[in-house]
């Protein structure tokens, strides 16, 4: 018996790359039995969009497009919160990715919304746990908005069962990357951090901002547009158009994709993870200047309730992404085995 997983974003160029090394390591489970035993296999039962990047609707169209890309419809998509947890007008400051997520480009073929499941994505997330106890990891990588919401519907009945759970967001020394001490996820809907964090019963694990920053940044740009970029793929192909569209214009030299490194981390833990503190964390939700920043208790007063990624191995990581892409030559089905 495998594990299940569901895919909370809000797509943009990183979630994309987040979400086909996702297909591409449940993929290679399917053609591989032999690699490791069933336990270690997982199955994609949802991607559910919730508003970040982009609002939810440009969100579920993203998804849409990147499953469309890489032949992957079989994949349940479900709309997930169109409103923050604190009712006020949401805005991306911003939409460093565009309006629509994905650069605002024009596409010759549209998507086909009749895919999209009709139950809200934070009632499937409930429903997956009633049927699957335990056996469901979440990897949220946008604001949390639904999977607060599912806990302040549910409540244990809903934390009782989730599996793993896998942040990337929030940031463990003061530094941010939308405000001068917020990274964007917790800072687009910080009560829904705080919910989280508040009633989560056994840590759960965060990618913060710094780890992303300090350890993922020499990748550049001109490796991923020159050398994986030349891959003939329709994933890479449309991830080409986006990312060119993106930050050629804005003069980026680094390629960062924050929830394609948490990916990895869940996936690859043995090889991407080298070194993580166990604290207990929570989200300022007042400070003036410091409203959505992840607050960790030095004091050790606390329960502990996240276990935080401080170091990753950059090697690795850029190995797993160019196997994500397709690269020649990159090999990494040997090491899922070894992985969860």
């Amino acid at each position: 018996m495998g594990r299940y997983v569901v895919y909370d974003c809000d797509v943009g160029n990183d979630d994309a790359w987040g979400l086909m090394m996702l297909i591409k390591a449940e993929e290679a489970f399917k053609r591989h039995n032999d690699l490791a035993s069933a336990s270690k296999k997982f199955e994609i039962i949802g991607v559910t969009c919730v508003q970040g990047n982009t609002e939810v609707d440009y969100a579920v169209i993203n998804t849409l497009r990147v499953l469309d890309a890489v032949n992957r419809n079989d994949i349940p998509v479900y709309k997930g919160c169109s409103n923050l947890i604190k009712p006020r007008p949401w805005e991306n400051p911003k939409y460093f990715v565009g309006k629509d997520g994905f650069g605002d480009l024009e596409h010759e073929k549209s998507v086909d919304l009749n895919l999209v499941h009709p139950e809200h994505a934070v009632n499937a997330m409930y429903d997956f746990v009633c049927k699957h106890p335990k056996m469901v990891d979440f990897l949220l990588v946008g604001p949390l908005t639904n999977f607060a919401m599912c806990i302040s519907m549910y409540g244990s009945k809903f934390l009782d069962n989730v599996g793993k759970i896998l942040i990337m967001g929030g940031n463990y020394r003061g530094k941010g990357n939308t405000t001068k001490s917020a990274e964007f996820n917790f800072m687009l809907d910080p009560e829904a951090a705080h919910i989280v964090l508040a009633n989560v019963k056994t840590p759960l694990t965060i990618l913060p901002w710094e780890a992303c920053d300090d350890g993922a940044s020499r990748i550049t740009l001109d490796w991923r547009l020159n050398v994986l970029g030349t891959i003939e793929s329709p994933f890479v192909e449309l991830l080409n158009r986006v990312e060119r569209a993106l930050l050629i214009p804005r003069g980026v030299k680094r390629w960062l994709v924050c929830d394609a490194l948490a990916v990895a981390a869940y996936l690859f833990p043995h090889l991407v993870v080298t070194d993580t503190q166990l604290h207990h964390a929570d989200v300022e939700l007042a400070g003036v200047h410091t409203r959505g920043q992840m607050v960790i208790d030095h004091l050790n007063r606390e329960q502990k309730n996240a276990n935080i990624i401080t170091e990753i191995n950059v090697d690795h990581y850029q190995k797993i992404i160019a196997w994500t892409a397709g690269l020649r030559g990159i090999h990494m089905e040997c090491e899922l085995g070894k992985s969860h």
